[in-house]
């Protein structure tokens, strides 16, 4: 949960804020939750996106308008460089994606939900979240090309 309020926030207080609401929510809302509908796990994540699309209606009312890896020891120091550099890379893509691919993307890599599930939390049909997760790897593809071992830069195409 917090992985997820931490993605969506930027910010440690905020998502600790949105964890706890997550579970204050199952505590005080029980109710709402309807197993055959969903897994809790998965009712819980779109609580913790409802939270946070909350705060920031809130905010935007207000204002009148949105890590570091560790290296392996078994590393040598440029390997660890390197990955610590290709990880920062791979952060600073996904990031620059929209967020409802983004949303998508996390909730499919990182928290291993399925399609009907993510669609369940998103609100939008399964085809839907395909066509993000689709749309979303195209975009790091592109973004993520200079990274490949093989990647020949542009300038040393037009010479061949």
């Amino acid at each position: 949960m917090y992985r997820f309020a931490w993605l969506l926030t930027r910010s440690v207080p905020d998502a600790e804020d949105i964890t706890q609401e997550c579970f204050l929510a199952l505590i005080r809302k029980r109710e709402f939750f309807d197993p055959a509908r969903a897994q809790l796990r998965t009712w819980l994540i779109a609580v913790a996106r409802n939270q946070h699309l909350q705060r920031r209606r809130d905010l935007a009312r207000e204002d009148g308008s949105v890590g570091a890896g560790k290296v392996d020891v078994s590393d040598t120091p440029d390997e660890g460089l390197i990955r610590l550099e290709r990880a920062e890379a791979v952060r600073r893509a996904i990031e620059t994606l929209p967020p409802p691919q983004r949303e998508a993307l996390y909730l499919f890599e990182f928290e291993d939900m399925s399609l009907a599930d993510i669609a369940v939390v998103l609100e939008i049909e399964p085809n839907a979240v395909k066509a993000r997760l689709y749309r979303a790897r195209e975009q790091l593809k592109r973004l993520l090309a200079p990274l490949q071992p093989d990647a020949v830069p542009r300038s040393e195409e037009a010479d061949a």
